[in-house]
């Protein structure tokens, strides 16, 4: 209805306050009494109340009266007038959560041979109602309110396999809903399924303990985009199952898949959101693609990359196949998770089941919009941040995740955020947390987890934006930073690559230069270096990626860029397609030479713990780093146990020749130059690095 022609409408502000506001266009919103009646009971209540001030062309009226929420009623100004009063505004308030948090872990469907039961938490609702759908046969069951606002059913027979969705009341509402806890779902969320647990039991892996975080080499990839570039000759494209596939090669023979991954020395894949998301059609996959960052369910998986999507036990078992197979190649799996926004609020399943409950309002009852997606996930209320606990448990007990990399990280609380870490440590001791944790959003600024409050989550991780603009240049893609030739940049490099203070704990610090955000570090360099031939921009790259592997804290590299990975330019490409973000397969094979660099990164970084520091005292006493002729940095480490007693590192962004003393018992292990150490003396070239060891 236009709001225009809207005359009355009532809200309960409280348990024992409601606001009713009449359009200054109908007896200039003045009315000298109210009435409430309870539908059920037919009871009624006189109220009386001044008019406040305007709002939005309403006079407004506060009156006071008390309020339950498993009843319904209307309201009736001074001329009969009348219109539902709208409880939804009574889940912002913290009585609202002291009442009906439910702390119960059987919401969902709990099936048996002989029956299941189904509860839903729905506490404004007046009524909902089961339904039931199996073939052409269709069955309706009344669900009982109990106490916390959880409504439950039993319905004794083999549900195995049926459809089924929630028919919610609420005041003259009455909408379908897929169930928020349910395992499994049909193509486009038109339903949930009903499955049988003790079937999707998955198997244990036995991956050595993770000691600390800055062990782990994350490194970053789509499970659509994996697959999908047929020169790779992956046979499950885009779809779960293409990790599990084991022994494939490219055209021209070299290793693909999982091999590649495991052969790379990578330690941890962590995969772009694979819950179910909105905007590529379930049944017609091919039709649209995009990354996944519009989660529409977080209990399920997306059914576009399962075989067959409406069946409920693909849903989850494929998916935990994939993990399963990862485990066993020795790779750990984070997920990527968009706790932060949903995609649509209207047709989403939390809203349908707890109107105003899931989703941030203002002072004025309006959604926030710190995400710049039109809504922002409600984590601090006590059931809002149970249902986040809650998915990620599902995760890391059900598919076997092992880790979580959490989407606007800043958009959400401390307390979840820490309550997810605790939570995922005690499952898993190996457990890593880590998030973008950019200032986003209208909590106040001491409740977000953001980086400049990362001594308040000990234990969890933050993306380095200062390692990140520091060695490549921020966002915009003309801008250098000092691997692309900025050297008056020199002495903040050398403040990332030892992160000089910036976290409280060495572990909480992520490295990084590229992700599937905004461009890859090649392309940007098409643009800030455009001036540079092709050898000398591959070059800056491979010294960014050093820089990433050797410095201190957890290295982080997005897919492909070992091979200079490129998006054609494309900074958001989102829903550009498979061409542009696909992992090209054959880019890969024509940059063999580069990959091995990489895995000799890699391979040094694991062998040598003065790479992986977790203390920063020991840090401090064991490594020392200088600035030379204000262009080069030396990095120098030296450890007690390890492949090598110290370690140089020369990284030299310039076009100099720089020459620095070396004592005679170095070797040089790396050069782009092939430089030798003569006279006690190492020359390294422009735009060059090299790798002494002794």
């Amino acid at each position: 209805m236009q709001s225009d022609f809207i005359r009355m409408y009532a809200t309960a502000v409280s348990f024992d306050e409601i606001k009713v506001y009449l359009s200054s266009n109908y007896y200039n919103g003045i009315s000298s009494k109210f009435y409430i009646k309870e539908l059920h009971s037919n009871q009624s209540a006189l109220l009386q109340g001044d008019a406040h001030d305007e709002e939005n062309g309403f006079k407004t009226y506060l009156l006071h009266t008390k309020i339950e929420l498993e009843k319904r009623y209307v309201v009736t100004d001074a001329y009969g007038l009348t219109c539902f009063l709208d409880l939804s505004p009574l889940t912002l308030t913290e009585e609202f959560d002291q009442r009906y948090y439910y702390d119960g872990d059987d919401l969902g469907s709990q099936y048996s041979k002989h029956s299941t039961i189904f509860k839903v938490w729905s506490p404004l609702s007046t009524s909902v109602i089961l339904k039931l759908k199996k073939g052409s046969d269709v069955q309706l069951y009344s669900m009982t309110r109990n106490d916390k606002g959880v409504f439950g059913c039993k319905v004794k027979k083999d549900l195995e396999g049926y459809r089924y969705v929630y028919i919610i009341e609420n005041n003259t509402s009455i909408i379908e809903t897929c169930d928020p806890y349910a395992y499994a779902s049909t193509s486009n969320m038109k339903s949930s399924i009903v499955v049988d647990l003790k079937k999707l039991e998955r198997k244990k892996s036995s991956l050595p303990l993770l000691k600390h975080s800055t062990d782990a080499i994350i490194y970053e990839l789509g499970v659509r985009d994996f697959s999908v570039d047929a020169y790779g000759k992956l046979r499950h494209k885009g779809k779960f199952l293409a990790f599990c596939e084991e022994g494939n090669v490219t055209e021209m023979g070299y290793l693909s898949g999982i091999d590649y991954l495991k052969d790379l020395g990578i330690t941890h894949v962590q995969l772009m959101p694979i819950n179910d998301f909105a905007t590529v059609d379930e049944d017609l996959p091919y039709e649209l693609y995009n990354w996944g960052y519009d989660p529409a369910q977080y209990n399920t998986t997306e059914g576009s990359y399962v075989t067959l999507p409406n069946d409920g036990y693909r849903r989850v078992n494929e998916c935990q196949k994939m993990i399963e197979s990862l485990h066993k190649n020795g790779l750990r799996v984070i997920l990527d998770v968009v706790y932060n926004h949903m995609h649509d609020v209207n047709q989403n399943a939390l809203e349908k089941t707890v109107p105003y409950y899931f989703f941030r309002r203002d002072e004025n009852g309006y959604r926030t919009n710190g995400t710049w997606c039109g809504n922002d996930f409600n984590t601090t209320a006590k059931m809002c941040r149970k249902y986040i606990l809650d998915m990620c448990k599902r995760w890391q007990v059900l598919y076997g995740a092992d880790g979580f990399r959490m989407d606007l990280m800043g958009i959400i609380d401390i307390d979840t955020v820490n309550a997810i870490y605790r939570q995922g440590k005690a499952i898993d001791p190996s457990f890593l947390l880590y998030g973008e944790g950019w200032n986003m959003g209208t909590l106040p600024e001491n409740q977000k987890a953001i980086i400049e409050n990362n001594q308040l989550l000990p234990g969890v991780g933050f993306f380095n934006n200062y390692f990140r603009d520091t060695l490549r240049g921020n966002n915009q893609l003309e801008r250098k930073g000092y691997i692309s030739g900025d050297t008056y940049k020199t002495n903040e490099a050398i403040i990332a690559l030892c992160d000089y203070g910036k976290f409280s704990s060495i572990e909480q610090n992520l490295n990084y230069l590229e992700c599937h955000d905004n461009a890859t570090n090649y392309d940007k360099l098409l643009v800030s270096n455009a001036e540079e031939n092709e050898l000398c921009r591959q070059r800056r790259c491979m010294i960014g990626t050093a820089m990433i592997l050797l410095a201190q804290g957890m290295p982080f590299l997005h897919a492909g860029q070992e091979f200079f990975d490129t998006k054609g330019g494309n900074a958001n490409s989102y829903n550009a397609g498979d061409n542009v973000n696909k992992f090209d397969w054959g880019r890969k094979d024509q940059y063999l030479d580069q990959i091995e660099f990489v895995k000799m990164l890699i391979r040094l970084r694991k062998d040598n713990p003065c790479f992986r520091h977790y203390d920063y005292q020991e840090m401090r006493d064991h490594i020392r780093i200088n600035n030379i002729n204000h262009r080069m940095i030396e990095y120098i480490l030296t450890q007690d146990n390890g492949q090598y007693k110290e370690i140089r590192v020369y990284f030299n962004p310039s076009y100099d020749y720089i020459s620095v003393q070396i004592g005679s018992d170095f070797k040089v292990m790396y050069s782009m130059e092939q430089e030798e150490i003569t006279d006690g003396s190492l020359t390294v070239k422009g735009v060059s690095m090299a790798i002494c060891v002794r």
